[in-house]
């Protein structure tokens, strides 16, 4: 963008400046303010051109780029058609510089006059010039100008000539005496100008399709507020993740089996450990978890208290409704893979030891039973945590949508 502003202010600069400066010499041209009868009066000069250098004073032997730019007039009317073939980096001779390369740059149109430019490479070896100024030599440029009549004719002029300004370049010094300023302007071309508005088009468009994904996701979070405003029991009933709650009933079951084997089982561990097989339970199943915002003080029977959310700000006690019976009739449906069911059959194990230990006509802590539980339980949550992500969750749908078509395309 900041390049884009440097290019307008150019133009205004070098069209202003073509008014204000002295024509240079042209053989052939009318008297100022002489107009051939017949034809259309042009306004300030048809031609100008101007060099610049990338830099003001160089070293023997140095390449450093010498741009020529020109404005011609181009209107409805009047058109400035300019002999361009002795311009080609190819056949120009800047002699005592020697010509090492160059460019053509594309052409700038503005409302009455269209821009070309040229980029040459230049060196200069020669032991003779140390410390002087050394001058480009004077290049002539043929010019002729089309008028156009009616019914889309146009007139020829005559040929005419335009003879560059001067410039020169300082050899192994800071300034040539000619300078009028001891900064080196920039070595921007046409060329770099228009790389930068094509980025600037870029970038804008980025910038476009960003904010609008913004605002797109500001409305749908906005949507979901309200929603969750119009039905404050569902929004309580939902403080966490399925992901959050599996991960905090894994760090639950593997705290009783750490404090189980340093002072033994008692019914608070077993109650701890039913609590967070029901929960695991509940998820596997499909099941809603009940979830309450905690306060402070530690869950009660039954309950887990259970951090998750950003940074684990969120805290809540929560309880789930599984039982052996309902894991077991999902394993008579025969769904999932054999790994999927073979968690199940753990989780069903473990559900009737320990309701059986602490509900049961005859309670009785069976450590044994519990420590075999307990070891298969870090293997089993990690299956339910796999089986909880959304990707796996995705595609476990997908398999499910196949295989009801299958059975509907099978009738």
């Amino acid at each position: 963008m900041r390049r884009t502003a440097v290019w307008m202010l150019t133009i205004a600069a070098a069209t202003a400046g073509l008014a204000a400066q002295t024509p240079p010499p042209a053989r052939g041209a009318a008297p100022p303010g002489a107009t051939a009868p017949g034809t259309l009066s042009v306004e300030a000069d048809p031609i100008r051109c101007w060099w610049r250098t990338s830099a003001s004073a160089v070293r023997i032997g140095e390449t450093f780029a010498v741009i020529l730019t020109c404005a011609i007039v181009e209107n409805e009317s009047t058109t400035v058609v300019a002999d361009q073939s002795r311009l080609d980096p190819a056949a120009m001779q800047l002699p005592p510089f020697e010509v090492i390369g160059g460019q053509r740059e594309p052409d700038l149109r503005g409302e009455q006059r269209r821009f070309f430019q040229y980029r040459y490479d230049l060196r200069l070896i020669s032991e003779e010039l140390f410390g002087k100024d050394v001058h480009l030599p004077s290049i002539q440029i043929g010019y002729h100008l089309e008028s156009r009549v009616g019914r889309g004719e146009s007139v020829r002029g005559r040929d005419r000539t335009y003879f560059l300004p001067p410039e020169s370049v300082r050899v192994l010094s800071l300034v040539p005496a000619d300078a009028s300023d001891i900064r080196d302007a920039p070595s921007w071309t046409f060329g770099d100008i228009e790389a930068q508005r094509f980025r600037s088009r870029v970038f804008l468009m980025i910038a476009f399709v960003l904010f609008t994904a913004a605002a797109l996701i500001t409305i749908v979070a906005l949507v979901r507020l309200l929603r969750a405003a119009r039905q404050p029991g569902l929004a309580t009933r939902r403080l966490l993740s399925d992901g959050a709650l599996l991960r905090g009933a894994g760090r639950e079951l593997s705290s009783v089996r750490k404090a189980a084997e340093r002072e033994g089982w008692t019914p608070e561990l077993a109650g701890r450990a039913l609590a967070a097989y029901r929960v695991a339970g509940s998820i596997s199943l499909s099941r809603p978890v009940s979830q309450q915002p905690a306060g402070r003080g530690d869950a009660t029977d039954g309950q887990l208290l259970v951090r998750g959310g950003a940074f684990f700000l969120k805290k809540a006690r929560v309880s789930g409704s599984a039982t052996a019976e309902a894991v077991a009739r999902e394993l008579a449906a025969g769904n999932g893979s054999a790994a999927h069911r073979h968690c199940l059959e753990q989780l069903q194990t473990a559900l009737s030891r320990f309701t059986a230990a602490l509900f049961g006509r005859e309670p009785k802590l069976d450590e044994t039973a519990f420590s075999e539980s307990m070891n298969d339980a870090p293997a089993m949550m990690r299956r339910r945590k796999l089986e909880n992500i959304w990707i796996v969750k995705k595609i476990k749908s997908m398999g499910q949508l196949g295989g009801l078509r299958d059975r509907a395309w099978s009738r």
